[in-house]
């Protein structure tokens, strides 16, 4: 160990003393070299675990895919509930046959058969929605004189209340009532007919469709082959469990809703 008089000879900058610099940096050069192999070492070594962990995460994220990716598709990222009938909705593969111009009980001649067909369709179209499902939607609405809920609608059945509405516009004679009511009038045709658009571009159906010679200078659409649907009987029958039985709006508005100007008659109050 250096004594203190030795140590005060040495001098504190390089330049104050004359000892041999080139010495000095000779002895530092294999430490500073072996310190930048083992700092590179370690580098390479975090680099190389990093891509085999890309590499794991990338295999399991495709096995997942693979295995979950008709259950994933199409989900909403958003936490908050879009739909209470998101738990009603299933899907099924249906074989389409050639669609000719033929009428089916929803259209054709007006008839009794066709008009309870689409009564029975729209049988739901007032439904019961929870006040913790209201909260998770983030919405309000009328709420129940009974305490059990508030007042919603799918908006399926909206569309195809637009869709006998137009039907019925090709009829008026036979629906009087719905011309008093000006239920048919253009302006009420045009909100449906933007209604069905809305709604067929939301919900796009993305079968393909063909063609076919019908003569050798006629091509004619087919609509044949398999087809992915939403189980309609699967969600009816979810609305169906929900259904409110209402007659007409005025008798609705007034026996089953709390009234206009109450406390409670719109919420959940949470969200106001």
């Amino acid at each position: 160990m250096a004594s203190v008089n030795e140590e005060e000879k040495m001098p504190f900058l390089a330049s104050e003393g004359n000892f041999d610099q080139q010495a000095v940096r000779s002895k530092r050069r294999p430490f500073l070299l072996n310190s930048n192999v083992k700092l590179q070492s370690i580098i390479l070594v975090l680099h190389l675990l990093l891509l085999v962990s890309n590499i794991v995460l990338l295999i399991s994220n495709a096995a997942y895919l693979r295995t979950h990716g008709d259950d994933t598709l199409g989900k909403p990222v958003s936490k908050e509930m879009l739909s209470p009938a998101e738990s009603a909705l299933q899907y099924i593969t249906i074989e389409e046959h050639h669609y000719e111009h033929s009428s089916s009980v929803y259209t054709g001649e007006p008839r009794l058969e066709l008009d309870q067909a689409w009564s029975d369709l729209l049988r739901s179209t007032n439904i019961r929605v929870t006040e913790e499902e209201m909260l998770k939607m983030n919405k309000t609405s009328l709420k129940l004189l009974d305490g059990s809920g508030y007042v919603g609608y799918l908006e399926a059945l909206h569309m195809l209340h637009c869709v006998k509405r137009i039907y019925q516009s090709y009829h008026p004679e036979h629906y009087p009532e719905q011309v008093r009511a000006g239920r048919l009038d253009k302006t009420h045709l045009y909100h449906c007919l933007d209604v069905i658009r809305e709604g067929i571009m939301c919900n796009a159906d993305v079968t393909m469709n063909t063609f076919a010679w019908e003569t050798p200078r006629k091509a004619k659409a087919g609509r044949g082959g398999l087809r992915k649907c939403t189980d309609w009987d699967s969600l009816q029958a979810w609305a169906y469990d929900r259904e409110i039985a209402v007659n007409d709006m005025e008798t609705f508005v007034s026996t089953m809703v709390v009234p206009f100007g109450e406390i409670g008659s719109i919420g959940p109050v949470e969200l106001l």
